[in-house]
């Protein structure tokens, strides 16, 4: 009981040295702000585009994670993201792709953010938009 009690007490003083005074004595909570990256990082699914499965995993820390399933074709990525303007921008470090297809290859694609939701600019569709990528609730 007074390990529990002596760990209450360090907590009560954290919050105290934390929380800055405000007028009239009542301390106030800082609200941490949220990086764009936070707001974007998730766990999205492709909707939209029959017949095809495809899910991207945008990290807090700029990281990604992709793959695309149409047909007997499949494609997988991971990388570097980043946010630009209105967009989210995959750069590949390592794509996986059939030696038969290399045009489906990309070094770059675009993502335009609508909402919550991610549209994607298909590189070997001369960027034209189709689906959207739609985030997990669950993240």
């Amino acid at each position: 009981m007074n390990a529990l009690r002596a760990g209450l007490v360090a907590f009560a003083l954290t919050l105290s040295v934390a929380m800055p005074a405000q007028a009239g004595g009542a301390r106030k909570a800082a609200v941490p702000t949220m990086s764009v990256e936070h707001k974007l990082a998730g766990h999205y699914y492709l909707e939209g585009v029959m017949e095809t499965g495809s899910e991207l995993q945008l990290d807090a820390n700029g990281r990604f994670q992709w793959y695309f399933s149409y047909g007997a074709l499949d494609l997988a990525a991971e990388g570097q993201w980043q946010h630009e303007g209105g967009k989210v921008v995959l750069l590949p470090e390592h794509f996986q792709f059939p030696p038969q297809y290399p045009q489906t290859e990309f070094k770059r694609m675009q993502l335009r953010v609508d909402g919550a939701d991610l549209v994607p600019a298909w590189p070997w569709e001369e960027g034209a938009e189709r689906g959207r990528y739609v985030l997990n609730e669950d993240r």
